[in-house]
């Protein structure tokens, strides 16, 4: 199933070679069994990337990064598109 902005997804295994950028404020790395949230989609020459969010409670931020989408192995958990702001 193709990702997509607001999509919910499982990680499984996180290359950490494909970490592009992970924002100031992350209390920790990604892991597996993290729930996420796709916030954005980009496609550039490199290939795919996506912004993910793990917000577990709504203001506690654990993590926010953007990784290449080769670099991660997933289970898309819901693919409704969801509110995740811009």
């Amino acid at each position: 199933m193709a990702l997509s902005e607001g999509s919910i997804i499982k990680l499984i295994t996180i290359d950490r070679a494909a970490l592009v950028l992970a924002d100031w404020l992350n209390s920790r790395e990604a892991a597996p069994g993290d729930i996420a949230v796709v916030e954005r989609i980009s496609i550039g020459e490199a290939g795919s990337t996506v912004l993910l969010l793990c917000e577990p409670e709504a203001g506690f931020l654990e993590w926010r990064a953007s990784y290449f989408e080769a670099g991660l192995t997933y289970e898309v958990l819901s693919s409704f598109p969801h509110d995740v702001g811009s």
